[in-house]
Parts: C-alpha cells; sequence; structure tokens
C-alpha cells in the first residue's frame, strides 16, 4: 500500500481558473537507470510519471494531490491560442475553456486542465507575477503542483532563465520574493505571487523553476533524491495514464473510508464500492477527433484484487446513482472501455448528456463512490 494518503480534498479549487498541476520528465538525481519510471529527460516530453518525477517526497507529506499538465499540447488539443498580452483579460480566453468554464463567447473546451494554484491566476495578471519573479504562466510549457496546504510546491518548464535578478538569496542556489521565514504570512508582504504575503522560494536546474513555500523541499529538489515516482502505487496509475495519451493529469493517494464490513446496497452508496481497497487513483484527460476522452486509473494491492474490482468499477460508472445528487453517473459521462492490467484498472470514458470534462474531479473532490475505498 502507498504511504500516502488523500485524507480530504476540500482545496481542490475548480471554480474559474483556480486547480493545480506540473510538467516533467527526468531522473531525481540523474542516476536512473534503463528501467527507472523516470528515466527520460524532463527535455525529451511530458509524461505523468516524469512529473512525479520532478515532486520530492519531501513534498508530499502524509496527503498526496498532483496536478499536471503539458500545457502546449492541451492548447493545441482544444484548439485554442496562448494570449498575446499578459493581462488577466487576455489570459481569459485562453485558460477558461480549459478549467472547464465557458467565456461568454464561447464553449468549453473538450478536456479539462487542473491549472496550477501556484500561478495564482484568480488575483494577478501574468506580467505582474512576471514582475515578481521574472515568469508567468505564459511562458510556462508544462508543469507538476503539488499541493498540501500550507505547503505548496511547483515545477515548471519553458522558464528556464527567466529568474528575476532582484530575487533575495536564501542560501546558494535557492532566491525568494520575500524576506522572511517559511509559511510566515504577513499581509504587508502580499504580492502578484501571493495573496497572504508568504514567501516564495525559488531555485533553477536543468532549466527548469522550481517554487515552493518550504525552503527544505526545494533544497530536495535541486539537490535531488526521492520523489512521487518512486511510490509504486502513485507510478503504476501514473504510468497507466501515459499509456493512454493523456496531455493533462490528477493524481492522489486515497485512504479508505468505507467500513470493510460495510452492507452493499446502504445509502452511502458502498455497493458502487469494490471489496478490495486501492490506495491510489489519477484522472487523465486526451481530446479524440475533437472528442475527450477520460481515464480514471485505480491501483490495487494485486492483479487479483484488481481483476475483481474492474467489473464493480464498471457498474458504478456505467449504472450507478450519485448520493449526493440522486442523478445516475451516465448523464455525465458514459463507459468506454475498462481494462486491467498489472493491478491497475483503467476506466476510459466519453462525455454524457449533460457531461462536462471535469466532472471526474469534482466526484473526487465530493467523495462520491466512484473514489472511496475500503
Amino acid at each position: 500500500m502507498s504511504r500516502y494518503r488523500l485524507r480530504h480534498v476540500t482545496h481542490l479549487t475548480l471554480a474559474g481558473v483556480c486547480l493545480a498541476a506540473l510538467a516533467a520528465c527526468g531522473g531525481s538525481d540523474g542516476s536512473d537507470g534503463p528501467d527507472s519510471p523516470v528515466a527520460v529527460p524532463f527535455a525529451d516530453g511530458w509524461s505523468v510519471v516524469g512529473a512525479l518525477g520532478q515532486v520530492p517526497e519531501a513534498a508530499a507529506g502524509e496527503r498526496v494531490l498532483v496536478q499536471t499538465a503539458d500545457l502546449d499540447a492541451a492548447t493545441k488539443a482544444a484548439g485554442l491560442r496562448r494570449p498575446a498580452g499578459g493581462s488577466r483579460e487576455d489570459l481569459a480566453d485562453w485558460l477558461l475553456p480549459l478549467s472547464g468554464a465557458a467565456p461568454a463567447d464561447g464553449e468549453p473546451a473538450p478536456l479539462f486542465v487542473p491549472i496550477a494554484e501556484s500561478f495564482n491566476t484568480a488575483a494577478a495578471s501574468p506580467d505582474d507575477f512576471a514582475g515578481v519573479v521574472g515568469w508567468s504562466i505564459n511562458d510556462v510549457t508544462a508543469y507538476v503542483e503539488q499541493s498540501a496546504p500550507p505547503l505548496s510546491f511547483v515545477v515548471v518548464s519553458g522558464s528556464g532563465g527567466r529568474l528575476s535578478a532582484d530575487l533575495t538569496e536564501v542560501e546558494d542556489g535557492i532566491v525568494t520574493d520575500i524576506d522572511g521565514e517559511d509559511f510566515a504570512a504577513t499581509l504587508g508582504n502580499v504580492n502578484p505571487v501571493s495573496r497572504i504575503g508568504r514567501p516564495s522560494r525559488l531555485a533553477e536546474r536543468d532549466d527548469l523553476i522550481a517554487m515552493g513555500s518550504s525552503t527544505p523541499v526545494v533544497r530536495a529538489w535541486l539537490r535531488g533524491g526521492p520523489t512521487l515516482a518512486d511510490d509504486a502505487s502513485l507510478a503504476g496509475v501514473a504510468r497507466a495514464l501515459d499509456d493512454e495519451g493523456v496531455v493533462a493529469a490528477v493524481v492522489a493517494g486515497i485512504e479508505p473510508t468505507v467500513e470493510p464490513t460495510a452492507d452493499s446496497g446502504d445509502a452511502s452508496g458502498t455497493e458502487l464500492v469494490p471489496a478490495d481497497p486501492y490506495d491510489a487513483v489519477a484522472i487523465g484527460w486526451s481530446v479524440d477527433d475533437g472528442e475527450a476522452e477520460i481515464h480514471v486509473a485505480y491501483h490495487f494491492g494485486s492483479a487479483e484484487a484488481a481483476e475483481r474490482g474492474a467489473g464493480v468499477l464498471e457498474r458504478a460508472w456505467r449504472d450507478g446513482t450519485s448520493p449526493l445528487t440522486r442523478s445516475p453517473y451516465s448523464d455525465r459521462v458514459t463507459v468506454d472501455e475498462v481494462d486491467a492490467d498489472d493491478g491497475v484498472v483503467t476506466v476510459s470514458l466519453r462525455l454524457g448528456p449533460e457531461g462536462r470534462p471535469s466532472f471526474p474531479v469534482q466526484a473526487l473532490q465530493q467523495q462520491e463512490p466512484l473514489f472511496r475505498s475500503r
């Protein structure tokens, strides 16, 4: 079982253009062998496993909620363009459709991209953000974010060499926008990077930039070492999404919330929960001929448990009804295929008649039976 659990997901933001994520491939310290899940250099292309390989184990704590995307690929798949300007208005036509909202004169994108909260797009323009640290979301090609408040940590590609010369040195290789202790919020220090005046620590390596609220975590990234890609459960569901060719993903650890002996058919929807526990899930998005494709991967303790769980999960997504809204899940999504391989069940979905690509993330946030484990 994974050491990391997602106890609550209430901090997962779906409003406007705020949610979270990373991009990256690459070994944690350059010493990975050919069979390592993070052996592919970051420069060779984004992957979900590679994104996990950019998040130090120290960033996890007791909770994992990773949000990541190949922002260039997602923008292209959605038929959108990056803005030429750096105002918040310029940003709206690009990010609103990707985050699940419909702009005033358009439709939501056919995929969902969990925009990293670290970019502070809800409160600051890219120009103002870049005025503090030297770069903004407008420069980012891919990213990964692990958010477990009060800790936040993001790695971005596409912004290498852009760190502002006005940042203050904290220690060798690490700089900050605000001179102060880790996590110390001061309203007098509010700036376009932090709405609460909390210092952000930044470092640069291999044309990537890391930014976070904890100096030790940024230091761990800079020096290399164990990462979330070393966790078999998280890497298993990430690899399943990579096999599906997704361009954006959310990866989470799962803690049991249903009693193993709970009777099926009760009001909480436990009949939709596999009898065997799973400890990690990942949701990924892609586009096929202009149509949304969503893949949800579950990591079980064994191949046999995954085989048993596959049928239950298929029934849950195909025939289940939300105990919260009393509406069938099939209104939102339809099941395309269910596959069990090496302990991981992957449920592939299309949008239903009332569906939006963000629905699975909302279901995770609300702890629907679709994401509850025994």
